[in-house]
């Protein structure tokens, strides 16, 4: 079974050589990405008028991790609808969740693709609000060229762009120091260290990558492979970790072959048959321009329906590929999630249509030509 998601884990260099393609910000390394963005929304919570119930607005379709970080940061999560068959929030949903109590608004990059920033912007500058850009699937962030987001919030888990076993990362301008000094300072420090046991642990991982193994552990009901759960967040620490292990891993994502490419090509027949696929070469051209990785974290497309969606699920999944609907429900319909809303689902019909119509297909570098074109043959 060919795993849904998981690039290789890089090794350090010999040297801290080079600096972090996002210049314009400093970064702290932290245990996860939800611990980042527990600090983002701490500090908007902070640097809010002594706002005594602060909320923070999320995309209807997210992992429901950001609802993790805003309840440890004691802050209300508050939902905004996506644009239809668009991962991205409608801005007027946004502009209508602004209350005196708004202190910050969250935009979710998607699979490597990146939201549009520059309205989200305006927006929190006309009512006097953060904007946080939650990064955790795509490196280098939307803001690494024009730092338009407040504070960046970047993941370093299995799953992500740049996979170093765990870990992530906040970003924010020099300006804020003084309020995140106060925040930082508290936290404990964890050591991640490249010695022996690091390598057998990188090799273990590699190893449960493999399609033999990975295969094998789908098999293991208890394991609950590819579910998307809520988890409270318990800790946060400080991370400690060689500089040149992420830009070894941001290097390697950028060079990566642009396996959406093939994607696009081989499965535009799609479009015919009432499909969307939410990448196209204008999407990877722009960010070749930009600098940026032409890669995605994984290929998306909408379904006619869910039950298409289903069935190609479970087609795909015969033939040895662990493609999935990610998310399978919008946080409003998460059992989980709800009893930290005070909004109904039923407020949220793009979203809820967005996840029942979602399918992704692995693009790691392990996918081959090959694979694609046996996808696309099963689709047709």
């Amino acid at each position: 079974m060919l795993r849904p998601v998981g690039n290789r884990i890089p090794t350090p260099g010999k040297a801290e050589e080079g600096d972090y393609p996002w210049v314009s910000y400093c970064t702290e390394l932290l245990d996860s990405g939800t611990s980042a963005l527990y600090l983002a929304f701490l500090a908007a919570s902070r640097m809010g008028d002594e706002i005594s119930s602060p909320e923070v607005i999320l995309p209807a379709y997210c992992c429901p991790d950001l609802i993790a970080a805003a309840v440890a940061a004691g802050v209300k999560p508050v939902l905004a609808d996506l644009a239809y068959e668009s991962p991205w929030m409608d801005e007027h949903q946004v502009r209508e969740m602004i209350t005196e109590r708004t202190v910050a608004i969250v935009a979710v990059n998607f699979l490597g693709k990146r939201a549009p920033l520059a309205g989200l912007r305006q927006l929190a500058d006309n009512h006097g609000l953060l904007l946080i850009e939650d990064s955790a699937q795509a490196i280098p962030p939307s803001s690494t060229n024009t730092p338009l987001a407040d504070f960046v919030v970047l993941s370093f888990g299995r799953g992500k762009p740049v996979n170093l076993m765990g870990g992530g990362a906040l970003l924010y301008p020099e300006s804020y120091r003084h309020v995140l000094i106060l925040l930082i300072a508290p936290l404990p420090e964890r050591q991640v260290v490249c010695n022996l046991p690091w390598h057998l642990k990188r090799l273990f991982f590699h190893m449960l990558m493999s399609r033999l193994l990975y295969g094998m552990m789908l098999r293991i009901p208890m394991l609950r492979l590819g579910e998307t759960r809520y988890h409270p967040l318990q800790q946060t620490a400080r991370l400690s970790l060689p500089k040149s292990l992420i830009l070894r891993g941001i290097e390697a994502f950028l060079c990566s072959e642009a396996t959406i490419k093939s994607y696009i090509t081989s499965l535009h027949f799609l479009t015919d048959s009432g499909w969307k696929v939410l990448s196209d070469m204008e999407d990877v051209h722009a960010a070749a321009n930009c600098g940026l990785a032409e890669q995605a974290l994984r290929f998306g497309m909408l379904a006619p329906s869910k039950n298409d969606r289903n069935a190609v699920i479970e087609a795909l999944n015969k033939r040895g590929f662990a493609v999935n609907a990610l998310y399978e429900s919008s946080l409003a319909d998460m059992s989980d999630v709800k009893a930290f809303l005070s909004q109904p689902p039923e407020d949220f019909p793009n979203a809820r249509d967005f996840s029942e119509r979602l399918i992704t297909l692995p693009s790691h570098n392990d996918v081959t030509r090959v694979d694609i074109q046996t996808m696309a043959q099963v689709l047709k």
